[in-house]
């Protein structure tokens, strides 16, 4: 038996070996397969796949219903306070401590509110000003406007 009969013995012999292991595969997922496949199992498998594909459905449409949600969401936001600056000052140079301040309260637009809080020996007194655009049609005092500008800085 020369070099070549020999290379194709062997040949012949794995493939003959490796067709047998396929036919032994093929026979028990056959086995696998009619007892899954058949019966009870069957009508159960058939269930739940139906039941799946039904959830994957409702969830889809979730998805798509809490992605506009998020949408709206991320309109409304603008419109929320998003910027805060606060500056405290003493107006009067008889009364110690800084505890009057001025806070401005503006969204994603810069319109809001300046609010200020000028705090004396005798009384308390609080301003609200409006605010559209950074700008109000009162006038602003140096810390009203100090306010407005750390509230972008910071923000």
């Amino acid at each position: 038996m020369n070099n070549l009969e020999l290379a194709t013995t062997i040949i012949a012999g794995g493939s003959l070996i490796t067709a047998i292991f396929a036919i032994v595969m093929l026979l028990r997922f056959r086995k696998t397969a009619k007892a899954f496949f058949t019966g009870n199992e069957a009508a159960n498998l058939e269930q739940f796949i139906i039941a799946q594909s039904k959830k994957l459905n409702e969830l889809s449409k979730q998805s798509d219903i809490l992605e506009e949600a998020i949408a709206d969401l991320r309109k409304q936001q603008k419109y929320s306070i998003q910027k805060i600056g606060l500056i405290r000052y003493n107006p009067f140079a008889d009364d110690g401590g800084n505890l009057s301040f001025s806070m401005a309260l503006l969204d994603d637009h810069n319109n809001g509110v300046v609010i200020t809080s000028m705090h004396g020996r005798e009384a308390n007194r609080i301003y609200a000003k409006p605010i559209i655009k950074s700008k109000s049609e009162f006038t602003l005092t140096k810390e009203e406007e100090l306010a407005i500008k750390e509230s972008k800085i910071i923000n």
